[in-house]
């Protein structure tokens, strides 16, 4: 197998994943990040959410949560983040809801996951996306430029 196959393998399978995840969110009655767009707004409020969450210490303390493995949908991220009032207030300072902050976070690293991976691409999983995540990838195309 050449590298380029090998490549293109890991690429098919990580689209893969990624449209499985998408699938998963809808299918558990979430908002579906494959159907959701980015604006460079909206990344700048989350960017600053983050910041501010790392700065106060409240994102190191959400990772030692051990049931976040069992995320398996927006709704279930969501829920996760609301059950934190630190999180839920930060949101409601960056005008985000959970939900929306759940949603955008998956659409943004299926779109970095592609980016990642791009050069490896088959054409038939970028055929595959929907006109939002084919708009996300140029988004963060933009946003890695800069």
């Amino acid at each position: 197998m050449t590298l380029f196959a090998l490549l293109r393998s890991v690429f098919t399978l990580t689209i893969g994943v990624g449209l499985w995840m998408a699938g998963q969110a809808l299918a558990a009655g979430g908002t579906d990040p494959a159907r959701f767009r980015l604006t460079p707004a909206l990344l700048d409020r989350m960017n600053a959410l983050e910041a501010e969450l790392k700065h106060s210490g409240t994102a190191d303390k959400q990772g030692d949560d051990d049931d976040e493995a069992d995320a398996e949908s927006v709704q279930d991220i969501a829920r996760k983040l609301d059950a934190q009032p630190r999180i839920r207030a930060a949101l409601a300072r960056h005008k985000l809801t959970s939900t929306e902050y759940a949603t955008a976070m998956l659409a943004a690293l299926h779109a970095g996951m592609y980016l990642a991976v791009e050069k490896a691409a088959d054409p038939r999983a970028a055929a595959a996306m929907t006109p939002e995540q084919r708009a996300n990838i140029e988004v963060m195309r933009v946003r890695r430029k800069k």
